[in-house]
């Protein structure tokens, strides 16, 4: 029987359209309620609700089944593309969810500190706030033992380009020249080639297994003495304090240098030759494939250099050699 009444406003419940397009799909309302898991009667009283509401008749029955009226197939058309992007927002709200519950287990090296670390985990907390995240402050060596035995999903480290890690992947986020200091009042401090600082006591904090290969890129086709004294620290606090001592060259990411506490307390030497760079950013296994989890953290280290003072020149990814 054809509905008459004019259009009684209000709104359309998402579960009727669910309905509608259900018996479009199997041309019964029987079908319908079968795979919605509704009685027949609740789905019947459902469209004759939705009629009553629109005004109109959307379906015509019969003993073989359902068939849409005109207005039924305009509002079918629409309900369609409703339930559609109803199911696709309740999709991916699930896999946020699945993700703000996922883990991030970081290694990170001790100069790392000295960047916006913290910010960066505060912005990533923002967007995950109940993902469990983990961070490892270690040694160089403890941080290639962690990513290489699956301990940690990144680690953020500084790399230099002599550093022995071929075996993993960066994903350097931004690069800084290197710079020879010395103690202010240091006679040392007159020195212009490496040949007269061959006699110092040089303080690195790398590996003891990349100081050849630095010195090598440091020396190029010079004729040049190697350093007898040559001294590893990777704790950053001693390592600023043992940088003082007179008779000590001590190597440095520029910026670093530059923006430390007391730097007045340390003179960059004028030497003729070119340190190598040194690299910020991620390593990884090359076999790892990145979680959304750890490409987001990876976009908030990057996003909050770019808020410090320290601008990253470029963002590039490449193999560590």
């Amino acid at each position: 029987m054809p509905i008459t009444n004019s259009y009684s406003g209000g709104f359309i419940k998402t579960s009727q359209l669910r309905i509608l397009v259900a018996v479009a799909r199997h041309g019964t309302l029987i079908g319908a309620a079968g795979e919605l898991g509704l009685s027949q009667p609740g789905v019947t009283r459902s469209i004759k609700e939705l009629e009553s509401r629109l005004g109109v008749q959307l379906l015509v029955r019969s003993g073989a089944g359902v068939r849409f009226t005109t207005y039924g197939n305009t509002l079918l058309r629409y309900a369609r593309t409703v339930i559609t992007e109803i199911n696709r927002a309740e999709h991916e709200i699930a896999a946020m969810k699945a993700q703000s519950h996922a883990s991030l287990n970081i290694g990170v090296s001790l100069l790392s500190a000295t960047v916006p670390v913290y910010e960066a985990l505060r912005r990533f907390r923002l967007r995950f706030p109940q993902a469990r995240v983990n961070v490892h402050e270690g040694m160089p060596g403890q941080i290639i033992d962690g990513l290489r035995n699956g301990d940690f999903d990144l680690c953020l480290a500084f790399v230099a380009q002599t550093d022995p890690i071929a075996e993993f992947r960066l994903i350097a986020l931004q690069h800084w020249p290197q710079t020879l200091a010395v103690a202010k009042g240091d006679p040392l401090a007159n020195a212009v080639n490496l040949n007269q600082l061959s006699e110092a006591q040089w303080l690195c904090s790398h590996t003891r297994e990349s100081w050849q290969p630095f010195w090598q890129q440091l020396a190029g086709e010079q004729q040049v003495q190697e350093p007898a004294q040559v001294n590893i620290c990777t704790s950053w606090g001693l390592y600023s304090a043992l940088a003082q001592d007179a008779n000590t060259v001590s190597i440095w990411p520029d910026f670093l240098l530059r923006a430390r506490p007391g730097q007045e307390e340390l003179v960059p030497l004028n030497i003729q030759t070119q340190l190598p760079d040194i690299t910020f950013g991620f390593m990884l296994r090359k076999d790892q494939v990145l979680t959304p989890v750890c490409e987001y953290f990876i976009d908030c280290m990057g996003q909050e250099l770019k808020a410090s003072a320290l601008e990253p020149s470029s963002k590039v990814q490449f193999p560590v050699r």
